[in-house]
């Protein structure tokens, strides 16, 4: 059952990638179709299962998983990491996008939206099909749907309407979920010390997030000052 909250969540991510990417005027001025970004997509994909699997193996040290066959037997033994998963899909899309010449910011930015779309929508179905009404993934769901309304309301028409640069939703999207997981697993009475992998790796995420708002948004406006 959890493979289908999965794949439904999958299936809302490129519907809504699909949506903003298919007749962007500026991601078709450099020659880039809609084709070949979900190309890229699909491929970035591998990446992130790959990442994915590794870290949740990392975080669960259980010798079943040394196995190659049942690393990838992930119907049988199910595990994922969904922050190993984005990290694994975003550094192969920066490489593929650089060697492209893609309008990488752009697409980053169609890529956060449809994720701000998707995990929302996995973590509602998750709570209601597996009675998780428990503190933590309640405030979670609840914290990702407010992320969501932020992005669709108040970011994206103007984002759209060019007021906001390339790789703004991004720096958003990055400082977005990684505090509200680390919010989560403070919640969960976790200590600093206790914290695993994947709670260390929100960090540089959070700082990226920030870099990129800094570098996009700030940046342009001071120089335009002096």
């Amino acid at each position: 059952m959890e493979l289908i909250i999965l794949a439904i969540s999958i299936l809302i991510f490129f519907y809504v990638l699909h949506y903003f990417v298919r007749d962007d005027f500026i991601i078709l001025r450099k020659n880039t179709s809609a084709e070949q970004v979900f190309n890229m997509i699909f491929l970035a994909f591998i990446f992130a299962f790959i990442l994915s699997r590794l870290l949740f193996i990392v975080q669960n040290q259980n010798p079943v998983y040394l196995n190659p066959l049942v690393f990838l037997a992930f119907p049988y033994f199910p595990g994922f990491s969904l922050t190993g998963g984005l990290l694994g899909g975003a550094l192969f899309s920066v490489w593929y996008t650089r060697r492209k010449k893609f309008p990488g910011k752009r697409i980053f930015d169609f890529i956060s939206l449809s994720l701000a779309w998707s995990i929302p929508v996995y973590g509602f179905l998750s709570i209601v099909i597996f009675r998780r009404f428990s503190k933590a993934p309640l405030i979670e769901t609840a914290m990702f749907t407010f992320l969501l309304v932020i992005f669709s309301v108040f970011l994206m028409p103007k984002y759209m309407a060019g007021k906001i640069k390339d790789g703004f939703i991004t720096g958003v999207f990055c400082m977005g979920y990684s505090a509200i997981l680390i919010l989560v697993s403070f919640l969960e009475d976790r200590q600093i010390s206790a914290m695993a992998l994947e709670d260390l790796l929100l960090i540089p995420i959070f700082i990226a997030g920030l870099f990129l708002i800094l570098r996009e948004q700030l940046m342009p406006k001071i120089r335009d000052l002096k």
